[in-house]
């Protein structure tokens, strides 16, 4: 990355990796170059999100000059795993630090929470603009997820970086408003003018259901199938999902389809082997997580508890967008249970309360018509608030104003 360049994206994840930490990076790169930005990546190299084999370490792709850093790369399932990696690519990026000498603004993510300080070592040494993406808010989240102790090592070198890049930052971006708020509560050097809510968006193309899409997943048509796609990690709320299931398990019309990864997702799949109304699959992605999602009946994001105005579920856009109907698994008072009461594109759930989610699934599966409702304002809030059009041109806008 010797020439100049109007911004570099700083992530572990990238293009072709096919998680979100990954797709919504490389999808706002791509964009920027489109509108005729010089654009780079200083990001991981791929192992854990993607199918491809011996990618080379620096490649151009839609115009975006990619140097992918090889890290010590241990399973993410483990508290120790991900601190690893977290500490291994930070340090890959350190090792890099001069690549961004010539550039103009850093993109820098939140995950993982210490890779910011290579930024603040690329602002104080080459006087580069910072550009903060707040995907979570550490070490609150880790906080309240109770991997992370109060007072403990990580815990000190984490606030040693807040503390600096929160007064440093050109912008730094939150994913909700509630998020935005949280930071301005909490992070003495924020001030409002440099914080701007860019919500996250979906990838998928809306695809119709058709007999061969249900037969794929063991299906038939006209069944009601109530689906958790994406994360089970340790922000999300499992239990209150499981819970559910056993609850519903004597009610033959409900069929649970539950795809991901994550931490806690050996211990579904084991909670899972004897329930035959229940399926557990791997990631999907393409036209496979597509078809996945139309065949859905009703779909469900969680929180944990606790995680308010700290993080944003990423598939919510995807049920958006595919005109899914939402069941929200979180706490009274956030920003999701206000928005899907207020849209009307679902319903709220309090954390916990395994049996309203189960009278809820069991309600709808009676009244399919208050569903269909639900799932085409679902679609209209989406293409209003949330496509993907309006999250790139926000960032356009921010990042030439800083230019």
């Amino acid at each position: 990355m010797t020439k100049e360049k109007d911004v570099v994206f700083l992530c572990q994840f990238f293009y072709p990796e096919h998680n979100s930490s990954a797709t919504l990076p490389f999808d706002t790169a791509a964009y920027l170059s489109e509108q005729g930005l010089k654009v780079g990546a200083l990001c991981g190299y791929p192992k854990e999100y993607t199918s491809e084999k011996n990618l080379p370490l620096r490649e151009c792709v839609k115009g975006v000059s990619i140097h992918r850093i090889r890290y010590v790369e241990m399973a993410r399932r483990s508290f120790w795993g991900r601190i690893v990696n977290y500490f291994s690519f930070t340090a890959g990026a350190l090792w890099h630090v001069f690549e961004l000498r010539h550039c103009k603004i850093i993109l820098v993510y939140s995950n993982p929470p210490v890779l910011p300080c290579v930024a603040l070592l690329a602002h104080t040494l080459f006087h580069c603009k910072i550009v903060y993406v707040s995907y979570d808010v550490y070490p609150e989240v880790a906080y309240a997820s109770k991997n992370l102790k109060p007072g403990s090592l990580i815990d000190r070198a984490m606030k040693m970086i807040n503390s600096q890049l929160y007064r440093r930052a050109a912008k730094v971006v939150a994913l909700t408003d509630e998020m935005k708020s949280f930071q301005l509560a909490n992070r003495p050097g924020l001030t409002p003018e440099r914080i701007t809510t860019i919500a996250n968006w979906a990838h998928e193309k809306k695809t119709d259901a058709t007999p061969a899409t249900y037969q794929r997943f063991g299906y038939e048509e006209g069944q009601f199938i109530v689906s958790y796609f994406g994360n089970m990690g340790i922000c999300q709320d499992m239990d209150t999902l499981l819970n559910a299931i056993r609850l519903t398990k004597d009610n033959p019309k409900i069929k649970y389809l539950i795809i991901g990864h994550g931490s806690k997702k050996e211990t579904v799949k084991r909670i899972m082997e004897e329930s035959p109304h229940v399926q557990v699959l791997d990631f999907l992605v393409g036209e496979a997580f597509q078809q996945a999602v139309a065949i859905t009946s009703v779909s469900i994001v969680s929180l944990e508890k606790g995680l308010k105005g700290m993080c944003a579920p990423s598939k919510y856009y995807s049920y958006l967008q595919g005109g899914k109907a939402v069941i929200a698994i979180v706490e009274q008072g956030s920003y999701l249970a206000e928005e899907v009461a207020k849209e009307h594109v679902g319903v709220f759930v309090p954390v916990g309360d395994s049996a309203a989610l189960a009278e809820r699934l069991t309600s709808l599966e009676n009244n399919r018509e208050e569903l269909r409702e639900m799932g085409q304002k679902a679609a209209r809030l989406y293409d209003t608030q949330y496509k993907i059009e309006i999250g790139l041109s926000k960032y356009h806008k921010m990042i030439k104003e800083l230019l």
